[in-house]
């Protein structure tokens, strides 16, 4: 496993899914390390890998805990200033020499100081709630998991990259929601995208399922506005009611 989590991008024809899963923009092969790495190795990790939590699994990727930049500095005495404070945990701090440090930094390891109590989502657990949850307990980097088992990892950096998506990619979200069954089979429904504005058009059965549509569409990660442009049938040429 050895992807950095800040840096992973999904092929465009994987983001389609309604609504966008944890699964659809996860890094599927984060950077890991078992119970037994050292202090030393794990900041070595974080440093060259360019990340700020490295999830801790046993066998068969079971994840047991995780370890954060504050896990590794807090322990040490450092103050929590990224890199800077890394780099002094490798070279160990001016009380701490030589030999000393040396046995110190070989000596702990991630079972002893990891975050057992993991906040962490499911694979089929949509963007949205993963968000909400990373904001309300300010967390960077959330693992992802499958029956227990670590799936991946999820960071804020990936949920951002949502909200700035090709008018392609969009275009391919919102047919995907005019297609499905719901609607009126045969419907004519289209939408055009521009810069992240959706326009729709076509025909629909009745107004309300208009207001439906644009307020779903309108969840769409990279969706800025949404025009309504659509009729319905009742007014639609030749098909004008009689008057009573």
């Amino acid at each position: 496993m050895s992807q950095c989590h800040d840096t992973y991008q999904r092929p465009p024809a994987e983001a389609a899914h309604l609504p966008v899963r944890a699964e659809d923009i996860m890094t599927p092969d984060p950077v890991v390390v078992e119970p037994t790495a050292t202090v030393r190795d794990i900041a070595h990790l974080m440093l060259h890998r360019d990340i700020r939590m490295v999830p801790v699994v046993e066998i068969g990727d079971q994840l047991v805990g995780v370890v954060s930049e504050s896990d590794l500095l807090c322990r040490a005495g450092f103050p929590s200033v990224r890199h800077h404070g890394l780099a002094a945990f490798l070279d160990g701090p001016p009380a701490i020499t030589g030999h000393d440090w040396a046995a110190r930094s070989e000596a702990l390891t991630a079972e002893e100081i990891m975050t057992t109590a993991v906040i962490s989502c499911d694979v089929e657990e949509p963007v949205a709630a993963i968000a909400r949850r990373m904001l309300e307990r300010d967390i960077r980097t959330m693992p992802v998991v499958r029956d227990g088992r670590l799936a991946g990892v999820v960071s804020r950096h990936d949920v951002l990259r949502l909200f700035v998506r090709p008018d392609s990619e969009v275009r391919a979200h919102v047919d995907q929601i005019l297609s499905a069954s719901e609607w009126a089979p045969g419907s004519d429904l289209r939408a055009e995208v521009r810069d992240g504005v959706v326009v729709l058009t076509g025909t629909i059965s009745q107004p309300l399922e208009a207001a439906v549509i644009c307020s779903i569409v309108r969840q769409v990660p990279g969706v800025v506005e949404v025009v309504d442009q659509t009729v319905t049938e009742a007014i639609t040429a030749g098909n004008r009611p009689h008057p009573q």
